[in-house]
């Protein structure tokens, strides 16, 4: 439970992170919330948690894989 429990946290950190770094990584209706909230860490803050928060296990692995693993082209 314990290594799962830290995979999990790697996994959402790491997307938190890449997000925040670079909001153009997020899906259209997301970047757009960004590109209109007030230009403050909080709201941007805000945006992707919300966007993380709606993802199923399996999508926050893939995605996770798709932005941090070099062999992921697309």
């Amino acid at each position: 439970v314990r290594r799962m429990t830290r995979k999990a946290e790697l996994i959402v950190s790491g997307l938190f992170g890449v997000l925040m770094d670079d909001p153009r990584m997020l899906p259209p209706q997301y970047f757009d919330k960004v590109r209109t909230a007030p230009d403050d860490r909080a709201a941007r803050a805000r945006v992707v948690a919300d966007y993380i928060a709606g993802m199923t296990d399996r999508y926050a692995i893939r995605e996770h894989k798709r932005l941090h693993d070099p062999s992921e082209l697309t």
